[in-house]
């Protein structure tokens, strides 16, 4: 299901000195990117970049202070694949705060800039992790995830965290990021099989939802073949707050 707004598109770069180099910054963008910054994008006080690109508003901003309320590490837990991101967020002392907004132009174009000026963000010296989608990144995960749309490819685990939980169901996974997408996130309750083959299952419906973009509607049922049917259901959350959609799990 696609709600009415999409948004926000946000991530904090954790920091372990509140320090930045916004002219490096600059140059990393035309590096990586070959997005080109004007010359007043750096504010007189060097704490902020801000520029507009193809309908789009690109804002980082220095923050000298933690993320409020323990938040960034609480949600640092979350990342099963760096068993290292809640004690790298517990050392952040100030943060960049990294927001593009586009007015009349579709999320994927959003995000895709989103991504690219997320990961060049990170290349800064004092870069901890990258708060962003519910969890915390490892700066050169986040990198690597980024690059992959040099190949044209989407950057999925830029945008996309995949939970994983055990209950006496079993293995159980979520998204979170879909909704900045305009969509319902998505579910899969318990079922026998592994965590990994979870997440890879969720990845391809992901990346089938936004490169289509596809739509999925409550009632319906998706495939990855002529015969496989698995069922949507739209439902309370299990593991998130909200409605999500639930997708039936492969049986076979």
């Amino acid at each position: 299901m696609r709600k009415e707004k999409s948004g926000p598109f946000i991530a904090f770069v954790l920091l372990g000195s509140p320090e930045w180099d916004g002219t490096k910054c600059r140059s990393d963008l035309l590096e990586d990117w070959t997005i080109t910054c004007p010359p007043d994008a750096l504010s007189g006080r060097g704490d902020s970049l801000t520029f507009g690109m193809d309908g789009m508003v690109v804002a980082v901003r220095l923050i000298a202070s933690r993320v409020p309320a323990g938040e960034a590490e609480y949600n640092a837990a979350t990342n099963y694949l760096w068993p290292g991101a809640a004690e790298a967020a517990s050392r952040h002392c100030a943060h960049l705060l990294v927001a593009v907004q586009g007015v009349g132009v579709e999320a994927m174009q959003v995000a895709l800039l989103f991504a690219k000026v997320t990961s060049s963000c990170s290349r800064q010296a004092h870069t901890l992790g990258i708060y962003t989608s519910g969890t915390v990144f490892q700066p050169h995960f986040y990198r690597e995830s980024a690059a992959v749309m040099k190949d044209g490819a989407l950057p999925i685990f830029s945008w996309i965290h995949f939970g994983l939980y055990r209950t006496a169901a079993g293995c159980g996974g979520y998204t979170y990021g879909l909704h900045a997408f305009g969509m319902d996130e998505l579910e899969v309750p318990g079922t026998a099989a592994e965590p990994a083959e979870v997440r890879t299952f969720l990845f391809d419906i992901v990346y089938y939802v936004l490169s289509g973009p596809v739509v999925l509607h409550n009632g319906e049922a998706i495939g990855f073949s002529a015969q496989q049917r698995l069922a949507i259901t739209r439902s309370p959350g299990v593991a998130l707050d909200g409605m999500t959609l639930k997708i039936e799990y492969p049986k076979d």
